[in-house]
């Protein structure tokens, strides 16, 4: 596994955290602060470890698709595992990694949707910008963190600072 790219010392930190005993993990920044890269590497390489499933949610299904799906994920694989075969699933939109780990994309917005995602267990649910998403939400998506694998199970938050009076303060 080759990485072409160097952790600022914000992502060494998150890397740390994301290997801590902590069941959640949030992180938070100003935009282009490198929180969704380092979270995505460190999702992959979860993926990697031994045959499990893993989540990346947002608040509307379009954004998720195109700022993992299309941007980040891509930028993630190039910069960081040039050298792992990985298959997307376009149809439901989930990248399946040779060992059989699957990555699943999607959105909260839709009720048809958010079922087909929830009906399955995760070892890693990352809810990306989860400043949008309400508490409800919230507490649906983690009875999914659930899955029996050699991982331990981790739930992984970011978002720009809220208000004081939001749920992730």
């Amino acid at each position: 596994m080759t990485e072409s790219f160097e952790k600022t010392a914000k992502q060494v930190e998150a890397t740390k955290l994301h290997a801590s005993d902590a069941l959640h993990v949030m992180l938070y920044g100003g935009s282009r602060s490198g929180k969704t890269f380092i979270s995505v590497r460190n999702i992959v390489l979860r993926s990697l470890k031994c045959k499990s499933r893993h989540v990346i949610l947002r608040l509307r299904f379009n954004h998720v698709k195109t700022s993992i799906w299309h941007d980040t994920l891509p930028k993630v694989m190039d910069k960081c595992f040039k050298d792992v075969q990985y298959k997307p699933n376009k149809t439901d939109f989930y990248y399946e990694f040779s060992n059989g780990s699957q990555l699943w994309l999607g959105g909260l917005d839709d009720k048809a949707r958010v079922e087909k995602i929830l009906g399955n267990e995760y070892s890693t649910v990352y809810l990306n910008e989860c400043s949008q998403l309400s508490w409800e939400s919230v507490n649906i998506v983690l009875t999914r963190l659930a899955e029996k694998t050699a991982l331990e199970n981790k739930m992984y938050y970011d978002c720009n600072p809220p208000s004081k009076s939001h749920w992730t303060y």
